[in-house]
């Protein structure tokens, strides 16, 4: 019987004979590879969906419109990831399923974008600080 408190499992760290998925990115099993000739796949389409939303609000719209999305370079785990706890992907150096040090994709592309730079706060969150500090500002004056 099935059971509305069983856990959730977790499809965002799958591993099967076809692809592994790390933090909802999917790369060929084989050769960790995002975009891979011999397997042959190319799953930058569908790990760009993960993120785009996010990574929108962190881009102006000019940085968004400029990206390459589809036509990106391709991301690899090669020799960076295992089957840990559970069977579950994880990276080897940290031994952690979904590690967000090893595997977070957004900030790896925003960094991408931006030579290096980590992300900046979304611009909704910019223009709160923004107005409060203008606010601190007048009554300063």
């Amino acid at each position: 019987m099935d059971s509305q408190f069983a856990p959730e499992e977790d499809m965002d760290n799958t591993v099967d004979s076809y692809s592994v998925t790390i933090n909802g990115f999917i790369f060929c099993t084989r050769h960790g590879l995002e975009v891979c000739d011999k397997c042959p796949t190319d799953n930058r389409g569908a790990n760009n969906m993960i993120v785009e939303e996010s990574l929108h609000e962190k881009l102006s719209e000019e940085e968004y419109s400029s990206w390459p999305g589809d036509d990106r370079p391709p991301f690899t785990v090669t020799h960076q990831w295992a089957r840990v706890s559970g069977g579950k992907p994880g990276c080897i150096k940290h031994k952690e399923v979904g590690c967000k040090e090893c595997f977070d994709w957004e900030e790896k592309l925003y960094r991408g974008i931006h030579g290096g730079r980590k992300p900046r706060h979304t611009r909704s969150h910019m223009r709160g600080k923004r107005h409060s500090h203008d606010a601190s500002d007048e009554a300063l004056h």
